[in-house]
């Protein structure tokens, strides 16, 4: 790595270093959208405190989102073109899928079946349960009810969060096929098509294959792009204080205007790989791991439970104890489950390959 303190450091510099926050990064996104969801959960919407700053152009959840897609967006692709096809694909599995079956047949089995309000025969027996296990696909539809567990509560959806993951799963497949082509390897052509693609979106976004089946991904996917825009012209974008002072600018004075969906997502991306290489390194995954995903995924079915057991309580009370139990949960999910799935990736490349 040729990286520098000073103001001329390129967003390449940093190739392949580890020396990152991505990290820390993904387990504050995945701790605001708990957060953020604390409200609605337990009722209090109104009382959100940040509603106002945001000035309704968005909410704190939502940035959280649209912060992972970009991340992910820049390291698959960073994946893809350092590593090739079979391993981006073997990578992509092992990350996603480990983690979201066992969160999905514990919601099922143990959750549900322990507070629906069914008996436990006809709870087994509802087509509805069986449905949510398709789920641990990741595809487009996905359920977020079971039979009789929370209907009563502000929001019965035993895993609100889970609906993100169609559109990431849908991500890296398109990813997929434009690696395919050598797309991304050609830096121009690459820009061209990832301008057009964003000109096409804005009247035409239900058109695009794959992620283009719901208006509401267009968001995620819009910050993903940005994330492999970025790779792309990585040599070509500076890490500088002035340009992140300026970026934090512009996305504060986009708040609350209509032109917020224009500024906003470009400044927000650069803050962020700002904050990923040039602010303090936090070793997290030396001394914690990487609990982001099991925090994200196990969340709201927690805070849907503490609603369930302490129905006064409100969103402060929520997020404290989610954070504890969500935490311990994605600490085990991580070191016995998500860790040694990652781990069997040079198995399987060994074997695919005939070594």
């Amino acid at each position: 790595m040729n990286a520098t303190t000073h103001d001329t450091t390129l967003l390449s510099d940093f190739d392949g270093s580890r020396r990152n926050n991505f990290t820390a990064l993904r387990i504050l996104f995945a701790w605001l959208v708990l957060f953020g969801h604390s409200f609605p959960i337990t009722g209090h919407g109104e009382l959100n405190p940040l509603r106002e700053f945001f000035e309704r152009s968005t909410w704190i959840g939502e940035i959280a989102v649209s912060g992972f897609f970009a991340i992910s967006g820049f390291l698959v692709a960073a994946s893809f073109v350092r590593r090739g096809m079979v391993d981006y694909c073997i990578s992509r599995v092992l990350r996603i899928y480990p983690a979201l079956i066992v969160c999905v047949c514990l919601s099922v089995v143990v959750l549900g079946a322990s507070l629906t309000t069914l008996e436990r025969s006809a709870y087994f027996s509802d087509p509805r349960t069986w449905n949510y296990f398709w789920n641990t696909t990741a595809m487009f539809p996905m359920s977020f009810r079971l039979p009789g567990v929370f209907d009563s509560l502000p929001r019965p959806g035993i895993n609100g969060s889970l609906w993100t993951l169609p559109v990431e799963v849908s991500c890296y497949i398109l990813l997929m096929f434009v690696g395919a082509t050598g797309l991304l390897r050609w830096r121009t052509l690459a820009n061209l098509a990832g301008v057009a693609l964003l000109l096409f979106s804005i009247n035409y976004f239900g058109d695009i294959p794959l992620v283009g089946r719901i208006e509401k991904w267009a968001e995620p996917c819009v910050y993903f792009l940005l994330g492999v825009g970025c790779y792309i012209n990585r040599v070509s974008i500076p890490l500088s204080v002035a340009l992140a002072v300026v970026a934090g600018g512009l996305a504060y004075a986009a708040l609350g205007e209509p032109w917020f969906p224009y500024v906003f997502p470009p400044a927000f991306v650069y803050l962020i790989f700002f904050a990923a290489y040039r602010s303090p390194y936090l070793d997290l995954d030396r001394w914690l791991g990487d609990p982001s995903y099991g925090i994200y995924i196990y969340a709201w079915p927690v805070q849907q439970t503490i609603v369930y057991f302490f129905p006064e309580q409100g969103p402060y009370f929520n997020t404290a104890l989610a954070t504890i139990v969500v935490v311990l949960l994605a600490l085990m999910s991580w070191h016995f489950l998500e860790k040694p799935a990652l781990g069997l990736k040079r198995r399987w490349l060994k074997n695919s390959t005939g070594g």
